[in-house]
């Protein structure tokens, strides 16, 4: 999946869908040979996103997933054709979702959908590594996956699985999981753009298993939906897994991201400030970060992470520019934390 610069940051889009991912499908169903005008008018699109004349820059999520689930029926595949080795039949996503949701943790569920994963998807008597493993000492978690079968250049295409299952996992326990970093087991592709939609951390190619990494701590929160919560979240799926996640309700990050902003030029409120801001005790913020995996100082790193990866992509400003927005009066020290952030430097990123 190959996505424009504009769309590196989710958080840009307010519930619209840049147009590069619309075309994104069609281009796809026309790689198929399927009948475009017959997808789009069954799914009650409006216009030709394909045509040189057509002005509109965005969609509405509803507009995207409806073409998005359309193309996937008239594939006959939940991948939309991605993965060209395997087809993933329509309602598989669905009994793996069932499976999960009576699950009592985060980690129970995602143990039954590995479990469900290895059966369904055994291919040319090929081995697929779909583990969780967790770090004790590090507290942290890694989800992999690998099949000997699929081809290097559609390893990409894995690894944004991955992060689209991530998503959903997120979804499932209403919170924000912060994917610290991810490795992939094709080649680095020529354009980056899709990995860099759904990976801002670092990501390193060439390596034995795709894989994501990311706090244990939320293996074991409680799963919060329920069946008729999964059947209304399917309608608008290929949004908030492709496009930007279903906003937390019950989530600490969440509220704090709220509260930060994208403006940094002013200093960030300290931790006493933000305990009184969001009205409770400072030991009971602490626990509560703990509990979804994250600090205070990893959440302000990521939201100046996000806006930094935003203006490199859309806005046309210098590095240094850059720096000073997202609070850094030295260039060089936003250097060294873009690439901590990243694992590149801001102008290898742009």
């Amino acid at each position: 999946m190959n996505v424009s610069k504009e769309a590196s940051n989710p958080a840009l889009y307010n519930e619209r869908v840049p147009m590069e991912f619309t075309r994104a499908l069609l281009v796809q169903a026309r790689a198929h040979n399927r009948d475009l005008d017959a997808i789009l008018r069954a799914a009650r699109f409006p216009f030709d996103p394909l045509r040189q004349d057509t002005q509109t820059a965005f969609v509405s999520r509803e507009q995207y997933s409806r073409l998005c689930l359309e193309l996937i029926r008239e594939l006959g595949d939940e991948s939309g054709g991605v993965m060209p080795d395997v087809r993933t039949p329509v309602g598989t996503t669905r009994l793996i979702a069932l499976s999960m949701l009576s699950s009592s943790t985060l980690g129970a569920a995602m143990h039954r959908a590995i479990e469900f994963n290895q059966v369904c998807r055994v291919r040319h008597g090929a081995a697929i590594v779909n583990q969780l493993v967790i770090d004790e000492e590090q507290k942290e978690a890694t989800l992999t996956y690998f099949c000997a079968d699929d081809a290097p250049e559609s390893q990409h295409s894995v690894l944004c699985n991955l992060a689209m299952w991530m998503r959903f996992s997120g979804w499932l326990i209403d919170q924000h999981i912060d994917v610290t970093s991810a490795s992939c087991a094709g080649p680095q592709p020529r354009f980056l753009a899709g990995i860099r939609h759904f990976f801002p951390c670092p990501v390193e190619y060439g390596q034995p298993v795709n894989s994501v990494r990311f706090s244990a701590r939320h293996l074991e929160s409680e799963l919060v939906r329920n069946e008729d919560d999964l059947t209304e979240f399917l309608k608008l799926a290929p949004y908030y897994v492709v496009i930007q996640p279903q906003a937390s309700t019950l989530s600490i990050t969440h509220r704090i991201r709220q509260i930060l902003g994208d403006d940094f030029r002013e200093e960030m409120p300290s931790f006493e400030e933000l305990t009184a801001l969001l009205n409770m005790s400072a030991r009971t913020l602490r626990r509560r970060l703990e509990k979804e995996g994250t600090s205070y100082q990893r959440i302000k790193d990521n939201a100046r992470r996000d806006r930094a990866i935003s203006m490199l992509s859309r806005e046309g400003l210098t590095v240094s520019e850059v720096a000073e927005r997202v609070g850094f009066s030295d260039p060089s020290a936003f250097h060294r934390s873009f690439k901590k952030w990243t694992g590149q430097s801001p102008g290898s990123y742009r």
